[in-house]
């Protein structure tokens, strides 16, 4: 789960591809599933399971906003874009956040799921792998910040065709969902891990 965690985030760093980063990420942040389940107790079975739900819901988040970026431009080569927070101001704001949910900055759902793990992990008397949580997150807020400056913030390449076509108004109201999604159970976690908890114990009993 750790190794799928630190190569997960490797692959991303070194992607020009701005969906090849989302799923490089995606497959670091899944580690993070396998560590709550390998430590094998029903608190950290809890704290997978909950990562689990977040991860669907982020990474579908994402998705949606940077397919709204391949929509204006037809590219997804990261090194080809720039300045596209001006031609799409509120799908660049959403798609950004999106993205720092998935590293897990608060107040939104993942750095709930995440702040479970280190929990469980320091529980289980293992605090090496909470650091090492906490670090590859800082790493992946790092790469995602790296990439939307590239995309949304530097200036455009003269070169670059943006579609003068407006963003679909149902694609903008689904990812305000996804983000209000986030937010509530970032805020009220215990919506969703009072049900996981029971999953985790039945788990445990059989």
């Amino acid at each position: 789960s750790v190794i799928a965690m630190i190569l997960g985030i490797c692959m991303a760093m070194v992607q020009d591809d701005y969906k090849r980063i989302i799923a490089y990420l995606a497959v670091g942040e899944l580690g993070y599933i396998g560590v709550g389940i390998a430590l094998g107790t029903a608190y950290s079975i809890t704290a997978g399971l909950f990562q689990a739900v977040n991860e669907l819901v982020v990474t579908s988040f994402l998705f949606i906003g940077f397919g709204l970026v391949l929509y204006k431009t037809k590219t997804s080569k990261v090194s080809k874009l720039g300045g596209l927070a001006e031609d799409m101001p509120v799908a660049a704001l959403l798609t950004v956040l999106a993205g720092l949910t998935m590293a897990g900055v608060p107040p939104f759902n993942v750095f709930q799921s995440k702040y479970m793990l280190v929990q469980a992990s320091l529980q289980a008397g293992i605090p090496e792998l909470a650091i090492i949580m906490i670090i590859l997150s800082i790493v992946t807020f790092l790469a995602f910040l790296k990439m939307a400056y590239a995309i949304f913030l530097r200036p455009k390449p003269d070169d670059l065709e943006v579609s003068s076509a407006s963003v679909p108004k149902t694609t903008m109201v689904v990812m305000v969902v996804f983000l209000i999604i986030c937010l509530v159970i970032g805020l009220f976690p215990s919506l969703v891990t009072s049900r996981l908890a029971y999953m985790a114990i039945a788990a445990l009993a059989l």
